[in-house]
């Protein structure tokens, strides 16, 4: 075969390849503009959903169900990630919904950062609570060794009322437990009534904080930027 034909051959190869190469183009940028549109929905969705699946894991911590914070904070990170892949959007829409996007974004992602200092106050509160109640328990096992069988009947009842006040999430029956404590406070010496103040003004301080910074996440504008953002999508696409 000669080089002239060889050459004329691997020109047509060439210009096949080319003219295939330019027909598929389009379906493939069809096909990316589809899965990002499609991973930004996703994205959205997990946003919609953070202020739940965040107040699901506060309520596991405050019970008890988990013994780190370590969900917490991965959904918060969770959360502050795809508020920041929001801020681009898939191609196709105008310029005005893009910059209306982007605004938007940028307010989302300021609230779910905020919701860090939020968290974190929680679980300042919740750490000094777990501990107080703890302390009360040692205390009142060290106490009750050699009680008399008044003071022992109210060093039961303080550690009855501390069982059900932690299974409760620090939320129920501090009423009953601030009964029990000032029972044993009335009957201790002088040393085991300061440790025992000690446990109970922390919870007492501590207790109501955890409601509290649950309540400012609920309070939060995260869903409520996200379902607009919605919004603005849906109109722009």
């Amino acid at each position: 075969m000669s080089k002239h034909k060889m050459r004329g051959m691997m020109k047509g190869s060439l210009g096949f390849l080319m003219l295939a190469t330019l027909a598929l183009m389009p379906t493939a940028w069809a096909e990316s503009g589809t899965a990002h549109q499609q991973d930004y929905l996703a994205a959205l969705e997990k946003v919609m959903q953070a202020e739940a699946r965040i107040a699901q894991e506060m309520e596991r911590v405050q019970l008890g169900t988990v013994g780190h914070y370590d969900f917490l904070q991965y959904e918060h990170i969770e959360l502050v990630r795809h508020a920041r892949a929001l801020a681009y959007p898939p191609s196709g829409l105008t310029a005005e919904s893009r910059a209306a996007i982007k605004t938007q974004t940028e307010q989302l992602l300021t609230s779910a950062n905020e919701l860090e200092w939020v968290i974190a106050d929680f679980l300042r509160a919740f750490a000094q609570v777990r501990s107080a109640g703890s302390n009360t328990l040692d205390i009142a096992a060290t106490m009750k060794r050699d009680s008399s069988a008044e003071l022992a009947t109210r060093i039961e009842a303080l550690e009855t009322g501390m069982l059900l006040y932690m299974v409760s999430g620090y939320a129920e029956g501090w009423d009953a437990l601030s009964v029990a404590f000032d029972g044993v406070l009335e009957a201790a010496n002088e040393v085991q009534r300061r440790e025992l103040a000690v446990q109970k003004h922390l919870l007492e301080e501590n207790s109501p904080r955890l409601g509290a910074q649950r309540q400012k996440l609920i309070d939060s504008d995260v869903d409520t930027l996200a379902l607009q953002l919605q919004a603005l999508y849906a109109t722009g696409a």
